[in-house]
């Protein structure tokens, strides 16, 4: 007993001076300076980029470090700092650092490298540079700057070398045919032609769109991302066959990712043999079969309907138990494609309708975005239970299609996008 209770005492001991060497550390390291022109690196998904540099001895407050890198404040997110770019500097030496008042939601994209610098007038000096095509917040603007954070300082970036950040447009797709106007589906406005699918595709393709994850969008959301001007979001709700037929080998080909939003109680453990006159659905086994290309995510259990007489949609229709009751089923039963239910975060409303009551049922049940058909696209500050996106339909030609990304269209109809009971 009293070897046990004297381990335990050395355990405590030892706890407690890595601790206070830990806290003694993070103390004498706060603040790094640059000892030459220092790259900085972020996470965008899985892949490193370089999204801007630090200058020459200029100096940082550090939010944490780790073997080979120190971290700042940069952008949208952490920028990543190589430990033999910098040194270590006492938090008494550190320069002037300004005051940053607020979190930045307004946001630019550089058109080529931009210089950010410590103050506007004649004795300005270069503190750090966003690189090209970076979204990038900013607290504020004038006529020629705009004002924004590194590190933790303020600064100053010339207005001439960006440009408005127009938001990520989340596109919408359905069904799709080779030719639809020799099906049962002739004429209906969400059945696209697969060679127009192809064709938006290259064009993201050839103009350096990233496609990116539905985490990817919520921890930009959340300011914990920095992102590339030329990003997309690509979504499917239903789950129909021809996303796995038509869609997957294109996506694939493009090395694109995309998000499929599934109507949980049509999805059984296979699909239906292929037939261009009627709607099928993935199985479960096509679903794990295609996970290098879609992550699939909510469109309700079964609340894909309206009630008989009124047609009003059942999400809105239906009591907070009945809704948070369904959003759990339908986490379970996609869920089953990652053995994990609670990988099933993200939501797409049904004809995009919803109310505050459906909001609360379906948060209680950890959704995390939500999406509605209302044409426009994301930005930051962006409620993210009411985010917009892009409809696409066989009516959008390839300009109408450019405009969506830019988020300049503007639809000549009410309601552009219908869908199926």
């Amino acid at each position: 007993m009293y070897k046990l209770v004297k381990s335990i005492i050395m355990v405590a001991i030892v706890m407690g001076i890595c601790w206070m060497s830990t806290q003694a550390d993070a103390a004498g390291v706060s603040h790094i300076r640059a000892v030459k022109e220092a790259p900085v690196y972020s996470l965008v998904g899985n892949e490193k980029i370089a999204v801007g540099s630090l200058v020459s001895g200029q100096e940082f407050a550090i939010v944490s470090s780790d073997a080979s890198y120190y971290y700042i404040k940069f952008g949208n997110g952490i920028g990543s700092i190589k430990k033999a770019d910098a040194k270590t500097v006492t938090p008494s030496n550190v320069q002037n650092s300004g005051t940053v008042e607020q979190i930045a939601n307004s946001v630019l994209i550089t058109k080529r490298k931009t210089v950010i610098y410590d103050n506007k007038d004649k004795s300005k000096k270069s503190i750090g540079v966003i690189n090209t095509n970076i979204r990038y917040p900013y607290f504020s603007k004038n006529k020629d700057w705009y004002r924004v954070q590194i590190g933790e300082k303020v600064g100053f970036v010339p207005a001439s070398n960006v440009k408005e950040d127009p938001g990520i447009p989340v596109l919408m797709y359905h069904h799709m045919l080779v030719q639809p106007e020799l099906t049962e589906f002739k004429g209906n406005n969400m059945v696209v032609r697969v060679s127009d699918f192809e064709q938006q595709m290259d064009y993201l393709k050839k103009n350096g769109y990233r496609t990116i994850s539905m985490n990817d969008l919520e921890n930009y959301l959340l300011n914990n991302m920095n992102l590339t001007g030329n990003t997309a979001v690509i979504t499917f709700d239903d789950g129909y066959i021809s996303t796995i037929t038509d869609a997957y080998p294109i996506l694939k080909k493009h090395a694109f990712k995309a998000t499929q939003f599934i109507i949980g109680c049509r999805t059984n453990a296979y699909a239906k043999p292929w037939d261009e006159n009627t709607l099928q659905y993935v199985g479960l086994q096509e679903m794990k079969s295609t996970t290098d290309v879609y992550d699939y995510q909510h469109h309700t259990y079964c609340m894909h309907l309206r009630e008989p007489v009124s047609l009003i949609p059942f999400l809105i229709s239906k009591t907070y138990d009945e809704i948070y009751q369904d959003t759990e089923k339908g986490k379970s039963h996609i869920g089953q494609v990652y053995d994990d239910p609670s990988h099933i975060q993200y939501l797409a409303y049904p004809w995009g309708q919803y109310d505050e009551e459906t909001i609360s049922a379906i948060k209680k049940a950890e959704i995390k975005l939500a999406f509605t058909t209302e044409t426009g696209n994301v930005k930051l500050g962006d409620n993210p239970f009411i985010l917009k996106r892009q409809g696409v339909a066989p009516r959008h030609s390839l300009n109408d299609f450019i405009n969506k990304l830019n988020g300049t269209y503007k639809d000549p109809l009410v309601n552009p996008i219908q869908s199926w009971d």
